[in-house]
């Protein structure tokens, strides 16, 4: 007899059908029967009936799949994306500079003069993150200009006060 024989007529390694409403039994606790019933007709079946099932027209064994390779792959790749999105968030000139895109020319004028004082090199900050902080800004200024420029060819208004508002940095 095969192994897949042999696991179908002990109920190891695989699910169980109910062919009378489509609906997958699920396998109810127990310790040496496994007890299966499924939770639309209340019909109920156990691995000590294997011989019935062959006879049996309402239900239906599946071997349940290994997916451990898949999984795997799956995990790879999940560790991959948040590595990736780690280092896009890392890139936001928003979150940079502690921003939404949401606030006003204003807020995002002061918050780059604020932060200025803090990061620029004559005042105990770097020279590094000053040029990150002067790199943020300019990203958000060329993001706003580029949404304006949208919506004026497409003929709508923007709610952002435009870029054009916000002084340009002296270089």
């Amino acid at each position: 007899m095969s192994a897949a024989v042999a696991s179908w007529q002990t109920l190891e390694n695989v699910t169980v059908e109910c062919t009378h409403c489509g609906v997958m039994m699920t396998l109810q606790p127990g310790s040496r029967v496994k007890y299966y019933r499924c939770g639309s007709c209340h019909r109920w079946v156990s691995s000590t009936y294997s011989e019935v099932f062959r006879a049996d027209a309402k239900m239906r064994t599946h071997p349940v799949k290994d997916t451990a390779d898949a999984d795997a792959r799956f995990v790879e790749v999940k560790a991959r994306l948040d590595q990736w999105l780690t280092a896009v968030q890392e890139q936001c000139p928003y979150q940079t500079m502690g921003v939404s895109p949401l606030d006003s020319a204003d807020v995002i004028r002061a918050r780059f003069h604020a932060l200025a004082m803090e990061r620029h090199p004559d005042r105990g900050g770097s020279a590094e993150q000053m040029r990150e902080l002067n790199a943020a800004y300019e990203r958000i200024l060329k993001h706003r200009q580029r949404k304006r420029l949208e919506a004026m060819a497409s003929g709508t208004s923007t709610r952002a006060t435009p870029a054009s508002v916000l002084p340009a940095r002296n270089r």
